[in-house]
């Protein structure tokens, strides 16, 4: 007995030794609980089914393209994120974000597994999941004597309204108030390469890491807002934002100099075609970019704009011998403005991005798939490490579009058997390259808790893109060359919310998109892409709900 009570008081002492400092520690939290389901058809693969031209002993015939799958979709998803804040005082505290789901319902396992796995989504009867994301974990603390605070660890960092970056990196800022100017400074770790066949990050392999460096000077006074940001990417020797197949993937699984995406796509430069893509050395990617904005109780209007800069060195991976030194040379503009009036907003907009020049190409139908560089430049608008830019509902991600299943690129191609590295002429949810589009909206408060909006959009690439092939052939019946039919027009977009507030700040969003499919709304596959003699870009829909709290 007197052990333990020896053992309780030696506790209760611990414990009032340590109150004071745990009272010291202000404690806030919060999260977002949300639930959506949605039902849509052609929205990924833009078609209900092409032909293709096929050739046995027989000869020449058309067949249906067996990868092309039903894309029609019905499903139901729940994601909860918190958000947790250890607040010493005013000059310190560290922030925590965590995110369970997307648990998509009766879904098993997550996509790459099968059976029970114990990385269920939690859709699955029983609900086990191992679905925990550590989103932010880092320190914020002002730096003594100067009027700077620094924050460095796992955070969130979002440059000019998602068009240069908006995700979660390890990074490390430094943030100085200069009032009316504020100049932030960053470091983004965006991949440690490991020694190959290791993986060992003991021992780096410098040739495969990707590091980043930005600045950004902003300016506010009266209703006027303004902002310059420079933003460094040195991918090494690594393929990043050059192949845009790894800006459908997280940076860290960039890796090598050459990519799948280049293997399987042939590159037309100059006169040279090559199968097996290029091995890539020195990849310097600038962005340059500015914002201009202004609000005032009725009116508000901004312009973005963003330069690529920079060079990538291109050699063939079997002699290699360097094929080019190609120049990123993209670029995009963005613009819009709201009028406010009672319960009423009106806005008008649009945005522009620049996109690859596919004109001069072969006749031979072998090389006629091929992906040229224009005077070796790397002409489409791309992007450093990661972004995710939402516009529309059906081409622009929405509210509703942002799910595992999302094609992030053009909705075009043979289905979602098909690689999304073979859909690389436009895209649109995520990061939008050789896509233009002006769109026109109205929003009516009907009451206090219930919105109605409603917006149309019409969406073109900037270049034309390949939609059908027309094959010559000689008397034989052999197909001796041909060329693409070609189309700038994807299509009429509209849009409809309903917006109704539950209890306690519960909402309930209602969601009806379609969209009037012209032919660029699925183009060919760049892989085996004389195959396809005919266009059939089919009408897309999307309907659905979302239930979502703030707290």
């Amino acid at each position: 007995m007197k052990k333990h009570l020896t053992m309780l008081l030696a506790l209760l002492l611990v414990v009032a030794v340590a109150a004071p400092a745990l009272a010291a520690v202000e404690f806030k939290y919060g999260g977002q609980f949300r639930t959506r389901w949605v039902v849509e058809d052609n929205k990924y693969d833009g078609t209900d089914g092409r032909d293709q031209l096929y050739r046995d002993e027989l000869g020449w015939y058309l067949a249906p393209d067996g990868k092309n799958y039903d894309d029609n979709r019905n499903l139901i998803d729940t994601r909860l994120r918190l958000y947790f804040s250890f607040i010493a005082s005013q000059n310190l505290k560290v922030v925590t974000k965590l995110e369970m789901g997307d648990s998509y319902w009766g879904d098993p396992s997550p996509i790459g597994t099968t059976g029970n796995s114990k990385y269920s989504t939690g859709g699955r009867v029983g609900a086990d999941a191992v679905n925990v994301e550590l989103k932010n974990a880092y320190v914020e603390f002002n730096i003594p004597m100067t009027p700077s605070t620094a924050i460095v660890g796992i955070q969130t960092l979002s440059l000019l309204d998602s068009w240069i970056i908006d995700d979660d990196f390890s990074a490390a800022v430094i943030k100085t108030k200069l009032d009316p100017v504020s100049v932030t400074v960053g470091y983004v770790s965006g991949q440690n390469g490991p020694v190959a066949f290791t993986g060992d990050l003991a021992f780096t392999d410098y040739s495969r890491r990707i590091d980043d460096f930005f600045l950004s000077i902003d300016y506010k006074h009266g209703p006027f807002k303004a902002s310059l940001i420079g933003f460094y990417q040195y991918g090494h020797d690594t393929n990043v934002s050059f192949d845009p197949n790894t800006l459908f993937t997280p940076a860290g699984v960039v890796g090598s100099r050459s990519s799948s995406f280049l293997s399987r796509t042939p590159w037309l430069v100059g006169d040279e075609i090559l199968y097996s893509g290029f091995e890539v050395q020195d990849n310097n990617l600038f962005d340059l970019g500015f914002n201009v904005s202004y609000k005032i109780d009725y009116l508000s209007a901004y312009v973005n704009f963003v330069k690529n800069l920079g060079s990538v060195d291109l050699h063939n991976p079997f002699t290699g011998a360097k094929v080019a030194s190609a120049d990123y040379t993209g670029w995009m503009v963005d613009a819009g403005v709201s009028y406010y009036c009672g319960p009423y907003t009106l806005n008008l907009g649009g945005f522009y991005t620049t996109g690859p020049d596919l004109t001069d190409r072969p006749a031979d139908f072998e090389y006629a798939s091929a992906f040229s560089l224009k005077d070796s430049d790397i002409t489409w608008f791309t992007y450093p490490l990661a972004t995710a830019k939402y516009f529309s509902e059906i081409i622009g991600g929405g509210i509703l579009g942002d799910d595992r299943y999302a094609y992030r690129g053009y909705p075009g191609g043979a289905g979602q058997s098909q690689s999304q590295a073979d859909n690389i002429y436009w895209r649109g949810y995520g990061f939008p390259t050789n896509l233009w589009t002006i769109t026109a909206g109205a929003a009516w408060q009907v009451a206090e808790k219930t919105k109605i909006s409603a917006s149309y959009w019409y969406f073109g690439t900037a270049e034309s893109v390949p939609t059908k092939f027309n094959p010559i052939f000689n008397r034989d019946g052999d197909i001796i060359g041909g060329d693409f039919s070609m189309s700038n027009s994807i299509g009429h977009e509209l849009n409809l919310y309903i917006d109704q507030g539950i209890v306690d700040g519960l909402n309930l969003t209602l969601v009806g998109a379609y969209l009037f499919a012209n032919d660029a709304f699925a183009p060919v596959p760049t892989r085996e892409s004389w195959r396809y003699i005919e266009n059939y870009a089919s009408d897309a829909y999307e309907v659905g709900a979302r239930l979502q709290w703030n707290f």
